[in-house]
């Protein structure tokens, strides 16, 4: 007997991908996923904020060639656009981190996962043999925990560690509050062992970061930095680069954006030359180009891949990543830009009105 040819589900926006996969999901997996800390402000503030920035073009640039190659600690990518990491993801898709991990690699890009995880490193990493990866620590467990973590992204091959310092404890989020009858952990198979002692992440501070540097030559990135003094003690204490991120608004309905983030560090820091990471609320290409002028170097995204994760598994992932990567590649030429050097913030404007 034939095999029943699956049918793909097809899209060709972010926002026609949102939609599909809103629809093809359980309405209380969809909420978990679209929640954000309290009434959600600081998510909607992440892309509002994007949509106040204005691009300045410049016609008549000759621009010709487009390169948005980029590299990331020595390792080729095709663009500045990685995945950042997101948790329990077996709820979207059974194969979860294993499949979007396929995905990303297909695009020729970064795939960020970690210990709040539902599949392991070792079964990643098992099935993704070529990708490109980078584990993240969330710390909680006890130095020897974070120590064997460690050690495992060596043996696994990640391309750096990233250690998470802004989800001590899970938010307030209304959305998922008000969905009773949902509970994501009855949801999705899990390989990564739960970490043991949450709890300690209370007690930890920046000495955690000198001693995690002293165990490792992988980059180490400190992921959940918004303001000029965490990014100076992340440079203080040996980080290669900073992740200036609010977790998707998922953590603190703190109001601080991504591009207001981004704007305020680079002022203080402009002279190193640590590399910066930055997400929240990339849902287009030219929304990756306005981070890229106010300084970043590479942009995370999370909920548009998870869409196209529900929507067609690991083939979703690629084309979310095409489609951004298209959009991106079309707005430098419409805008004037050659390559990647040819951003700068005299490029961009704030619209205080909107």
């Amino acid at each position: 007997m034939k095999k029943k040819k699956i049918q793909k589900i097809k899209f060709a926006t972010v926002r026609q991908a949102e939609k599909i996969a809103k629809d093809k999901i359980r309405k209380g997996t969809f909420r978990w996923l679209q929640a954000a800390a309290e009434d959600g402000y600081t998510h909607q503030k992440n892309i509002l904020d994007l949509n106040k920035l204005r691009i300045i073009p410049k016609h008549l640039a000759k621009v010709l060639k487009i390169n948005i190659n980029s590299s990331f600690f020595g390792t080729k990518i095709k663009s500045p656009l990685i995945l950042s990491p997101m948790g329990h993801q077996t709820q979207f898709h059974n194969q979860g981190e294993i499949e979007m991990a396929k995905g990303v690699n297909l695009e020729n890009s970064i795939s960020f996962f970690g210990t709040q995880g539902r599949m392991s490193l070792k079964d990643i990493r098992s099935k993704n043999k070529y990708s490109k990866i980078g584990w993240t620590i969330f710390p909680f467990g006890d130095h020897d925990w974070i120590f064997n973590q460690i050690k495992s992204a060596e043996k696994y091959k990640c391309v750096a560690i990233c250690v998470c310092v802004d989800a001590n404890i899970r938010s307030h989020r209304y959305l998922d509050r008000e969905t009773l009858s949902y509970d994501a952990r009855k949801y999705g198979k899990r390989t990564n062992p739960q970490p043991p002692a949450p709890g300690l992440a209370l007690k930890y501070d920046w000495s955690l970061i000198k001693k995690i540097r002293n165990k490792t030559k992988l980059p180490i990135i400190i992921k959940g930095i918004l303001t000029p003094e965490d990014a100076l003690n992340s440079i203080k204490c040996g980080a290669d680069a900073i992740w200036i991120s609010n977790h998707g608004g998922r953590m603190l309905n703190s109001g601080i954006s991504g591009v207001e983030a981004l704007t305020e560090i680079k002022k203080k820091i402009k002279k190193n030359k640590i590399k910066i990471i930055v997400d929240g609320g990339v849902r287009r290409g030219s929304d990756i180009l306005k981070y890229l002028c106010l300084g970043a170097d590479y942009i995370g995204i999370g909920r548009p891949a998870m869409y196209g994760l529900i929507c067609n598994g690991y083939l979703g992932v690629r084309e979310i990543y095409k489609i951004l990567n298209n959009e991106l590649f079309t707005a430098m030429i419409n805008g004037g830009f050659k390559n990647l050097k040819s951003f700068n913030k005299s490029r961009v404007k704030f619209d205080e009105k909107k």
